[in-house]
């Protein structure tokens, strides 16, 4: 049903702002929910390890002090660390989520 407010008949989404009755409900009920809601990885070949929130409530990127421009440079993503064993951290990263 969202699905069809949200998209033209050619299953188009919409380029235009369209109010929903539905994002008053969720927003009522974020605080509740949050805690429930998790990340299904799959095989975490979309998922940007420093900038996407899937293992903690921030980005990890929030979490080290590194100049903006060294930013760029950092584009792992989480599939780098899944093996067929389970995850794969260097021991500095998992010993720094020991605070988080």
């Amino acid at each position: 049903m969202i699905y069809a407010k949200f998209h033209t008949k050619s299953e188009d989404k919409i380029k235009y702002h369209k109010s929903s009755s539905v994002w008053l409900g969720i927003k009522f009920v974020e605080p509740i929910t949050k805690p429930f809601i998790g990340w299904i990885i799959g095989n975490g070949k979309k998922i940007d390890f420093w900038r996407n929130t899937w293992a903690t409530s921030i980005p990890l990127r929030e979490y080290i002090d590194l100049p903006n421009h060294l930013w760029k440079l950092c584009t792992t993503k989480v599939n780098y660390f899944i093996n067929p064993d389970g995850w794969n951290f260097p021991t500095d990263i998992s010993l720094s989520w020991l605070w988080v």
